[in-house]
């Protein structure tokens, strides 16, 4: 196993996962329809949930699995391995991401959505990467900015390692 440095303890995590929370309530309101991208957000969304749901939000979800890594770099294609059987006709949509890394697979997203109707979608990420970026996509909620490494934990992995870590950490 690499050695992984702590870059986000799992306290900002926490603090930041309210903060967006907090937003996303106040603009979406009291009913809100979430995408959520597998496997790496699994995490992040469970908190975030947990925090809207606090507020007083009432949360329905769909769950979408795409890939497009192999190992540390991307494959350049995108595969959308479990869709969505919902109708979005007429929704308000937020996407839920762990990493915004290309934005290829946020882009791809993006248009099968709004081509299954969807009124308008917002995106949040736990985390912008923006250095790597090659298709201009917008985040609407931002946890954090990190550099241009490979990071991992809290449900990011590198080969199906780190998932389970509290923090968000860079291998070296």
């Amino acid at each position: 196993m690499n050695e992984v440095k702590v870059l986000i303890t799992d306290d900002e995590i926490k603090k930041r996962v309210h903060e967006l929370a907090l937003a996303i309530k106040t603009e979406f309101g009291e009913n809100i329809y979430c995408v959520v991208i597998l496997t790496g957000a699994i995490v992040f969304f469970v908190d975030l949930l947990r925090a809207l749901t606090e507020l007083g939000a009432c949360v329905k979800y769909s769950l979408v699995k795409v890939s497009s890594y192999k190992r540390k770099e991307s494959a350049g294609t995108i595969n959308l391995e479990l869709g969505m059987e919902e109708k979005i006709d007429g929704k308000r949509i937020l996407l839920v991401e762990d990493i915004v890394d290309t934005g290829v697979t946020l882009d791809f997203l993006k248009k099968y959505l709004l081509g299954k109707n969807a009124e308008e979608i917002k995106i949040c990420a736990l985390l912008d990467k923006k250095a790597r970026r090659k298709k201009h996509i917008k985040i609407d909620y931002i946890g954090f900015k990190v550099p241009d490494k490979f990071v991992v934990g809290y449900g990011i992995d590198y080969d199906q390692q780190y998932r389970d870590l509290s923090y968000i950490g860079v291998i070296d």
